[in-house]
């Protein structure tokens, strides 16, 4: 039986994040002479696009206070521009800081190792939210109702109520690094722009590529769109199968841009269609239309934009298909019928 080892991360959190407050308490801590605050959020990509307007909050409500982060590699060219943030740091790059308090969002093994060299009087963790949140998740797949997302979860963990925010207001991206996006080969053509994303590492979350291919030329065929394809290298491969089969020129700029170009990318373009990652919250983010294919429960990244719409068989079902493979899971029932419709739909307004 095939299992998905990397789902499993997740049951890892709350025990380093016991670990982290145990070694804390037993450690002889000293006032510290800097008045900055360190927020730790070394997450999937998902999961930072949904923590990004509380992350901006907090900075927001402490402006008197020298906000740096510390995230996974791969987020930090994105962290880097949320409005607020003095500096983003890398497990690799933060040793032998003091702060007067630590707040720890979410932890992995290198962060908790690294956390064990930074001076603080004060560390705060999210495992009393993670236990409740826990509790919450499962009560709502056995109801087969949509959970609290993780954006709300994130305001809670830093003692902000949640709101809605201009994207406009979470970054500050100059003209000039607009200006590079939009020099791309891919938004160069003059008709609207549908962002495209393929690509899961496990196969439940994964539409077969002929229904790619099917839904492209339907779209096509009403003459008004570019298609450009995102994601990371391993999605290559699908992009260059799917493209070869159509008749019609794409763009891809699948590993040829990192975070922050990508939200600037999704920025410029009209329209995303994908499955349920890192890309579409990232789609949602920034306020791009959506149409989003679910694999199955539980769905944390529900889209709160009332122009998108999302796909899906599970009804919020399916934890079982996130571990492990099954046959015919429910990405499998999705037609290409059903998204043609939800995305000629949000088009047309319907």
């Amino acid at each position: 039986m095939k299992i998905n080892l990397d789902y499993f991360n997740v049951f890892k959190e709350p025990a380093l994040f016991a670990a982290l407050i145990a070694r804390h308490a037993f450690t002889r801590k000293t006032a510290p002479k800097s008045n900055a605050v360190l927020i730790v959020n070394p997450c999937l990509i998902g999961e930072f696009a949904a923590s990004a307007p509380a992350l901006y909050e907090f900075t927001r409500k402490h402006k008197g206070t020298e906000i740096d982060l510390l995230v996974s590699p791969m987020l930090k060219s994105l962290a880097q521009h949320i409005t607020g943030v003095r500096a983003v740091y890398t497990a690799q790059s933060v040793f032998a800081r003091e702060y007067k308090k630590v707040i720890v969002l979410r932890i992995s093994s290198d962060a908790y190792r690294i956390l064990g060299a930074i001076k603080t009087a004060r560390v705060q963790t999210a495992l009393p939210h993670f236990i409740r949140y826990g509790i919450h998740l499962i009560w709502n797949l056995f109801r087969g109702k949509a959970p609290k997302s993780w954006r709300e979860v994130s305001f809670a963990i830093l003692n902000e109520v949640p709101r809605d925010m201009p994207f406009d207001d979470i970054f500050s991206i100059s003209s000039e690094e607009y200006a590079r996006v939009l020099a791309l080969p891919a938004l160069q053509a003059g008709r609207e722009k549908v962002v495209i994303h393929t690509g899961a590492s496990w196969p439940m979350m994964r539409w077969e590529k002929e229904r790619w291919i099917e839904l492209l030329q339907r779209i096509n065929a009403l003459g008004l769109f570019e298609f450009i394809f995102v994601g990371a290298e391993r999605d290559i491969e699908d992009y260059e199968y799917i493209s070869s089969r159509l008749k019609f020129k794409t763009y891809s700029v699948i590993s040829q841009i990192n975070l922050f170009e990508l939200v600037l990318l999704l920025r410029s373009a009209d329209y995303f269609i994908g499955i349920d990652s890192g890309p579409a919250n990232m789609a949602h983010l920034a306020d791009l239309q959506s149409v989003t294919i679910l694999g199955p429960g539980p769905h944390m990244f529900m889209p709160s934009n009332a122009n998108d719409i999302v796909v899906d068989k599970s009804n919020g079902r399916g934890i079982y298909q996130r571990f492990f493979l099954k046959k015919n899971g429910f990405m499998q029932k999705i037609t290409v019928d059903e998204v043609y419709q939800s995305f000629y739909n949000m088009l047309n307004k319907l």
